[in-house]
């Protein structure tokens, strides 16, 4: 336990070399290692000076080896999470995606479950007891028109432009359902911020970027890549949103 408390610690030297990039990155936030079953909590000391060891907890579901993840635990206080396994502690890069987890608690915490509960994508899957739509959705993927579209923007500049991105909104919403363009821009927003910030750390830490081609065959992962290229070139056509999600949401959601 000493060692794993000492290797969540590590984690004050990286912020401080990264809090300033962005709002998203000033607050730390608690840290659930999972192992043998068990959430294994970690949050910061009352003066937020370290992490202390809180406790341990049956894992009330059956969660992946390597996990990285994050959401609001109910067992602790809803308190939003990066939920890791001891493997995210081995490399810097691993440190990176547990900042990328930390973004996604920002998200939370400044009002993404209130985007989340407006959409009818939502709402329908709540209605279903469907609580993994957000990984299994069965998008058309294979839409030739969302496969042209996409695969374009590859092709445009790399950075995305914003014009660019605005008008690759305007012609999916016009082609897809109403569910599949919430998913899509909802998962842009979601999963594409937290890569757009990840990236931002890597380029300072001077790691290799986690970037994709905008190719088939195409996933859900697209969206992440889609998303990070869109918001940054949303923010540097408006640079006064910066650290708003719920502003920078209702400019992918045209």
């Amino acid at each position: 336990m000493v060692d794993t408390i000492a290797k969540v610690n590590k984690i004050f030297s990286i912020h401080e070399k990264i809090k300033d990039i962005d709002t998203s990155l000033l607050k730390l936030y608690t840290v659930a290692v999972v192992e043998d079953g068990y959430f294994f909590i970690f949050d910061l000391y009352d003066n937020g000076t370290c992490y202390e060891f809180k406790g341990e907890y049956k894992a009330p579901m059956i969660v992946p080896e390597k996990v990285l993840a994050s959401f609001p635990l109910d067992f602790y206080d809803m308190k939003p999470a990066a939920v890791v396994s001891k493997d995210a502690f081995n490399t810097l890069e691993g440190y990176i995606f547990i900042f990328h987890e930390f973004v996604h608690c920002y998200q939370w915490e400044q009002g993404d479950s209130e985007i989340r509960e407006e959409l009818e994508i939502a709402k329908i899957a709540k209605e279903k007891k469907d609580f993994m739509w957000e990984i299994n959705y069965p998008f058309p993927y294979e839409d030739k028109v969302f496969i042209n579209e996409t695969s374009k923007l590859e092709f445009v500049d790399k950075k995305l432009h914003y014009k660019d991105m605005l008008e690759y909104h305007r012609v999916m919403k016009n082609h897809l359902n109403q569910i599949d363009f919430e998913y899509m821009v909802w998962q842009e927003f979601k999963e594409g911020f937290s890569r757009y910030i990840e990236n931002l750390i890597r380029e300072k830490l001077q790691v290799k970027l986690n970037s994709n081609k905008l190719e088939k065959p195409f996933s859900r992962v697209i969206f992440y890549e889609l998303g990070s290229r869109s918001i940054s070139a949303i923010l540097k056509e408006n640079p006064e949103i910066k650290g708003n999600i719920k502003c920078i949401y209702d400019k992918i959601n045209i």
